[in-house]
């Protein structure tokens, strides 16, 4: 109907052109616009942000995850890890207790597996994000830990509950403090 309505007013050549001209130069400057708009985020998405040689000089380190032969969590966090990027060697041992010891870590914050990444040591199901961050920052500290094995948490995930729960930073004199909050 809105055709028929349009094609029966009439319009002197000169309109018609005039607004056909505008339409175009509208629809061709849209066109224009959506392009440039996805070339900026085609570059954005392939440009690397400026920490990502942190990151990639991170999942470089290959993590050695010590655990027992009988824990299924571990494995789980194990492809975690894995799935982070991190080149895993997994060390199966019958006693965990001379692991902890030998890598100094403080008997408050033991978990069920003990990993070795570069100089620190990783106790427990901690995302792959704080190992990075760990990593990257390259604090003065022995190494990080989640006490426990908390619902939710890398490895020991069960459905969408989560308890919160903190990463902790530990010194070889036994210092702690908080190194992440997960809520």
């Amino acid at each position: 109907m809105f055709l028929e309505v349009f094609m029966s007013l009439r319009f002197s050549p000169q309109f018609l052109r005039t607004k056909l001209l505008a339409a175009g130069l509208v629809a061709t400057s849209l066109t224009l616009a959506g392009c440039t708009a996805a070339t900026e985020s085609d570059r954005s998405a392939t440009s690397t942000p400026q920490n990502a040689p942190s990151v990639q000089a991170a999942l470089a380190h290959e993590v050695t995850v010590f655990r027992s032969p009988t824990c299924s969590c571990c494995g789980q966090w194990i492809e975690h890890a894995k799935a982070a990027g991190f080149k895993v060697k997994d060390e199966v041992t019958e006693d965990m207790g001379a692991i902890k010891q030998q890598y100094g870590v403080p008997e408050n914050l033991t978990s069920c597996h003990t990993t070795v990444v570069g100089d620190y040591v990783v106790e427990g199901h901690i995302p792959a994000e704080d190992v990075q961050r760990l990593l990257i920052e390259k604090p003065n500290i022995a190494g990080i830990a989640v006490p426990g094995m908390p619902i939710g948490s890398p490895g020991m995930e069960s459905g969408d509950y989560v308890e919160p729960y903190t990463v902790f930073s530990f010194t070889e004199s036994g210092e702690t403090a908080p190194f992440a909050e997960h809520l």
